[in-house]
């Protein structure tokens, strides 16, 4: 065989070899998921085409909903980074508040400003945070926790 065929042939099993290579990286980084499910290259569209009512309250790992004192919690995430939390407070009045979110580089968490505290049980009091983990995210589920005090609190949300 002619040198210049064989090196030819080295080169395109090179050439070959990279692009396998970075397809394989492409499939990895497309699938990365959330802890309980749901696809992160999918993110922004998920958050964005349902709002969100709560179904489930958690902290520190137990199911406290029947505890709170708020009822019919819902968000909105917009496209463009705008958000409408409404939910009935604790006197039984209907409360609304708009803020903005993003999320972090590489969407595990939504950023949240411009929306204030929420009492949710008696022993909770009140609380706030603008960092929620995203732990699922489906077109059926939103689910995210964030860390108030010494206290872990996780938020079950579905379509509404």
């Amino acid at each position: 065989m002619k040198p210049k065929i064989k090196a030819m042939k080295s080169t395109m099993k090179q050439i070959y070899g990279l692009i396998v290579l970075g397809m394989i990286i492409i499939l990895i980084t497309a699938c990365e998921k959330y802890d309980e499910g749901g696809l992160v290259s999918k993110a922004s569209k998920r958050l964005t085409e349902n709002g969100w009512r709560l179904e489930s309250y958690y902290r520190n790992g137990n199911d406290e909903t029947t505890q709170l004192m708020i009822s019919a919690f819902e968000e909105t995430f917009i496209d463009g980074g705008s958000l409408t939390r409404s939910y009935i407070d604790k006197d039984g009045e209907p409360f609304t508040e708009n803020g903005s979110w993003t999320f972090d580089n590489d969407k595990q968490q939504i950023n949240i400003t411009g929306v204030g505290s929420i009492d949710l049980t008696d022993e909770t009091t009140t609380v706030s945070t603008s960092d929620y983990n995203i732990i699922k995210l489906t077109k059926d589920e939103l689910w995210y926790v964030f860390e108030n005090g010494s206290d872990m609190h996780e938020f079950h949300l579905v379509p509404r």
